[in-house]
C-alpha cells in the first residue's frame, strides 16, 4: 500500500534546497514555506526560507511573502520538492506594469514568475525582493517591465494537479 499524501517530519536542515515545509509553533497558525538555500551557503549555518503566509506581519500591512534565515535544526513537516505552482492569472486582475496592487503576491518580470517577498528582519514596506518560482534565486529588482498578480495555488506534484485534488496551500484566491 502506498499513501496519497508524500509527505515527512523533517529537520529543516536536512531537506533539500526547494522543499515546501510546513511549520507548526506554539499560539501561530502552521506556516508552509520553501527552502532557499542550504545552511552551508550562509556564514552562520541558518537556511534561507521563503515563508509563504507568516502570522507575525506588522499591523495594518500586507501580508506579503517574507525571506528569513532560519534556525537549521527547526522540526517540519516536508512535502519534497516536486510541488507545482499554478497562478491565478486573469487579465482583469493583472496590475498595471510597476504599479502592483497591495494584495499582489507574484510578479510576472522579464525572466518568468516571481515569488513577491519581503525581507524578514526590519524591513521597509517600499523594499521588495523576487524569487524566482523555477530556480528559487533571489533578484532585488525586476526593472520597469513587471507585472503582478494577486494570487495562486501550490499543488503536491504533477498528479494532483491532473486529477484535481485540492491544492496543499493557495494565496489570495
Amino acid at each position: 500500500m502506498r499513501s496519497t499524501l508524500n509527505a515527512r517530519s523533517a529537520i529543516l536542515a536536512e531537506v533539500p534546497k526547494g522543499t515546501l515545509f510546513l511549520l507548526k509553533r506554539y499560539g501561530h497558525q502552521p506556516i508552509f514555506g520553501i527552502k532557499l538555500s542550504e545552511p552551508l551557503d550562509q556564514p552562520n549555518g541558518k537556511p534561507t526560507v521563503l515563508l509563504l503566509n507568516p502570522d507575525f506581519g506588522r499591523e495594518g500591512e500586507a501580508d506579503w511573502h517574507r525571506v528569513f534565515q532560519w534556525e537549521a535544526d527547526e522540526q517540519c513537516v516536508s512535502f519534497g520538492t516536486d510541488w507545482i505552482i499554478q497562478p491565478d492569472f486573469a487579465a482583469v486582475s493583472l496590475s498595471e506594469i510597476n504599479d502592483p496592487q497591495e494584495e499582489a503576491c507574484l510578479t510576472i518580470g522579464p525572466q518568468g514568475i516571481h515569488f513577491r517577498a519581503a525581507p524578514g528582519e526590519g524591513f521597509r514596506a517600499t523594499y521588495r525582493h523576487f524569487i524566482h518560482v523555477d530556480t528559487l534565486e533571489l533578484a532585488k529588482d525586476l526593472g520597469s517591465a513587471a507585472f503582478h498578480l494577486t494570487g495562486y495555488r501550490i499543488f503536491l506534484n504533477q498528479g494532483d494537479l491532473d486529477n484535481s485534488r485540492p491544492p496543499i496551500y493557495q494565496h489570495g484566491v
